[in-house]
């Protein structure tokens, strides 16, 4: 019985080994766990920057709470400014290198397909407010808010870059969309102007349907995803 036992738990095991390696190789789990590879030293000086935060420049709970180690708290605004660039851009950087990593996939090298992901997010989130104060509406423009940037927004992050890349990838390969420049422009430039239709059809297509989502919803993709999954 103990070795049937034995027997039944390897195979599982094997199954499961098996499964896992198969999920792991998709190209997209692939592409995320690259990606969040590289940011394994970001989320570390994050994580450092609340701790010495909290434990050391805090004077209600962490060391500066101590009469002769005062003077720490006039030091948490370095800590505070260490979370807030790295944690509390943790999406910005995640579509960042998931652009670049799903790019390589399809042959595109270079670091231009990351910008294309992180413009294509941030084309679907908004950046106008309406804020009531004192029975009094104040219209504010040009600002991102901070669950756009930060985990929160990792979901929807990943998503955007996934969709955007792929298109702009695909549209990369249409002969009829590359610009033909003379041999005397210099091939920086050259590939430059190639991306260009690449670029503006893959921004304006995913702006263009979080537009319509936002019209035929009244909620912005953030909420749907965030409210539902």
């Amino acid at each position: 019985m103990r070795g049937s036992g034995m027997s039944f738990m390897d195979k599982l095991a094997k199954v499961l080994g098996n499964v896992a390696t198969r999920i792991n190789n998709l190209r997209y789990i692939m592409v995320i766990k690259n990606a969040f590879a590289a940011l394994i030293p970001v989320i570390i000086t994050g994580a450092f920057g609340t701790l010495f935060s909290a434990m050391v420049f805090d004077s209600e709970n962490g060391l500066a709470q101590i009469s002769y180690l005062r003077f720490l708290e006039e030091l948490k605004p370095i800590a505070s400014a260490i979370s807030y660039v790295t944690l509390s851009f943790l999406t910005i950087y995640a579509v960042f290198l998931i652009g670049i990593e799903l790019a390589k996939l399809n042959k595109v090298d270079g670091v231009f397909p990351g910008i294309i992901a992180v413009m294509s997010y941030l084309s679907v989130n908004p950046t106008v407010y309406e804020l009531v104060n004192e029975n009094q509406t104040v219209i504010v423009e040009n600002v991102l808010a901070k669950q756009y940037t930060d985990t929160k927004g990792l979901f929807l992050g990943m998503l955007v870059s996934i969709l955007s890349i792929e298109l702009y990838c695909w549209l990369r390969k249409q002969k009829k969309l590359q610009l033909r420049m003379p041999d005397t422009v210099p091939t920086n430039v050259s590939a430059s102007f190639s991306a260009l239709f690449p670029t503006i059809l893959t921004v304006s297509g995913i702006a263009a349907a979080g537009f319509i989502i936002k019209e035929l919803t009244g909620m912005y993709l953030y909420d749907i995803i965030y409210n539902v999954v």
